[in-house]
């Protein structure tokens, strides 16, 4: 069984996604001391980063003891309006108090390579175990299949032993830097969210089709020790009508 939770819109299920990430969040803290999280690009987890930027919202969690990581970046630097680093400090970080120690950002402005073993040496430092426990990774999917900077038939799809590396995306012609798929996999917790129908054919194809992993990256994703659950709205999930052994709807 699947856990994919239907929302009637994108305002419910950006709802949904802030009392998850609170309520985990809260939990990882009682129990660890700390929230690791890995964040991802993309407007509809823009969409949550501002919601919990709310007065309402801040203030249910410790934010001291959050740890900001990234799970995908692009390969410009931190000011660019590409960035992924620069999207969520604007959205979210700057307007919580935290220590600069917590926000782990990519160091994009190098070159791929030594950005990314940059960031694998950090992950490796902050995480004593053989691979990073993210207490909760966000991914979202692309048109395309891709999660995270994990394209179709690109060479990272086939890397089994880095953390965080260099991967260059064949169809748009980018270098992009981004956790791999067993980094992700070890993940305590892992929230994909999807909105929007021009997503729904891909999503339908990825929750019931084929395992085609090289060209849908995101069927790659499955938690070794974890939880796995997307969050979608109604327009994604229109060609899912038929799959409800698939789908726990809320």
């Amino acid at each position: 069984m699947r856990q994919v939770k239907i929302y009637p819109n994108s305002q419910a299920l950006t709802d949904a996604a802030v009392q998850y990430f609170i309520q985990l969040g809260k939990r990882s803290i009682r129990e660890r001391g700390r929230f690791s999280i890995a964040l991802s690009g993309g407007s509809t987890p823009k969409g949550l980063y501002q919601s919990l930027c709310s007065p309402s919202n801040r203030s249910r969690l410790d934010w001291t003891a959050v740890h900001f990581f990234w799970g995908d970046e692009r390969h410009v630097p931190p000011d660019h309006p590409g960035s992924n680093y620069r999207m969520v400090k604007e959205a979210l970080l700057d307007c919580l108090t935290i220590p600069l120690g917590n926000v782990h950002r990519v160091l994009a402005e190098m070159s791929p390579e030594g950005a990314a073993f940059d960031y694998e040496e950090e992950l490796r430092e902050f995480f004593p175990d053989d691979w990073p426990r993210f207490d909760l990774i966000l991914l979202g999917m692309g048109g395309d299949g891709h999660t995270a900077s994990l394209f179709p038939q690109s060479e990272g799809l086939h890397e089994e032993r880095r953390w965080f590396i260099a991967n260059f995306a064949p169809k748009i012609g980018q270098w992009r830097l981004t956790l791999t798929k067993n980094a992700i996999n070890a993940a305590r917790n892992i929230l994909v969210m999807v909105s929007g129908e021009s997503k729904a054919g891909m999503l339908a194809k990825v929750l019931t089709g084929p395992e085609d992993s090289l060209e849908k990256p995101i069927k790659l994703i499955s938690p070794t020790r974890g939880e796995m659950l997307w969050m979608v709205d109604e327009a994604a999930a229109v060609q899912l009508t038929q799959t409800g052994s698939y789908i726990c709807s809320f």
